[in-house]
């Protein structure tokens, strides 16, 4: 009788395990279907505020990266590489789909770029790389 009533606890245990095991965690489904968007405020930048950065400027790393607008949107290239969309997110502040951070600073005539790894281009540079350039 003892053997009996031991296989059918550890039966029921083994049974519970494998129950617990496959039911899945409701805490753990919901946090997997959530998704978080982070996002950068955006900031309205009219045509004639980004005269001042529409120039190409000769960065510390030997780079040449150059500013454009047009209809409406504002671009950066590094030459000989496609040209990026950038996002005004500040009066003197750009930044990319990628995170590529440009911040100008003296009337556009300093340039300050953090994440630079982030812009398309055929070297592989490490992460948080930041270059500078002044006109």
């Amino acid at each position: 009788m003892k053997t009996t009533l031991l296989s059918l606890a550890v039966a029921a245990a083994l049974s519970f395990a494998a129950t617990a095991g496959a039911a899945p965690d409701a805490t753990a489904t919901n946090a997997a279907s959530e998704s978080v968007k982070i996002s950068a405020s955006r900031y309205h930048m009219e045509p004639q505020e980004f005269q001042d950065y529409q120039s190409s400027y000769h960065l510390s790393n030997g780079e040449t990266i150059s500013f454009t607008r047009q209809v409406g949107r504002f671009y950066t290239e590094i030459k000989g590489q496609p040209r990026v969309e950038i996002y005004a997110v500040g009066p003197t502040e750009f930044i990319t789909r990628t995170g590529a951070h440009m911040s100008f600073a003296d009337a556009g005539d300093t340039l300050t770029v953090s994440n630079y790894e982030r812009l398309p281009m055929l070297a592989k540079l490490p992460a948080n790389t930041t270059v500078m350039a002044k006109r």
